[in-house]
Order: C-alpha cells, then sequence, then structure tokens
C-alpha cells in the first residue's frame, strides 16, 4: 500500500517486527520512503499507528524536525487527527 505525504509516496509494510533494536509498533523511514507497522496489531490500533507515523512524516517533510522527534507532541496531533476523522459527525461538504 502507498500513502502520499505531501507529493512524497511512503510505501506501508505491515511486518512482525518493526525495530529489533527498539520495541515500537511503528516506523517511518524518511530517507527510503517507508512506513513499517506491526502486522499483529488489531486493525484500529493499525490505523492509530498509521496516522502517528504519518505526523511524523508531515513535520519533517515542513522542516519542523525538532518537533517530528517530539513523541508527545507527534502523538496528540495523531490522536486528535484520527479522532476527528473516525468520529461519525465528521463529514465534508460536498
Amino acid at each position: 500500500m502507498i500513502i502520499t505525504i505531501l507529493g512524497i509516496p511512503y510505501r506501508i509494510e505491515e511486518v512482525d517486527v518493526v525495530n529489533k533494536y527498539d520495541p515500537a509498533d511503528g516506523e517511518i523511514d524518511y530517507e527510503n520512503c517507508v512506513i513499517k507497522i506491526d502486522k499483529h496489531l488489531p486493525t484500529p490500533l493499525k490505523n492509530q499507528v498509521l496516522m502517528h507515523e504519518v505526523m511524523h512524516g508531515i513535520l519533517n517533510l515542513l522542516g519542523y524536525m525538532e518537533d517530528a522527534k517530539d513523541e508527545q507532541k507527534v502523538q496528540g496531533l495523531a490522536t486528535a487527527l484520527h479522532l476527528l476523522l473516525t468520529s461519525p459527525d465528521f463529514t465534508w461538504f460536498s
């Protein structure tokens, strides 16, 4: 699966182990344009982790390198956006 972040295509891989040196549910590789997600997670959590990694990508591509490294900030933004987009009350104008 491919997701485009600010014009850059990232390949999404569901893997058995995201990073054998640092336990994590997801990881973004800016250099190779790959996002890895733990394939053993339930689907709602995979989506949350994907949003988290996308937020890393957005902040990095916008030049906010320090913010992209701030896990608390990234998680807060990712959680807020994920909740908004998955809310049954959310709708786009047509």
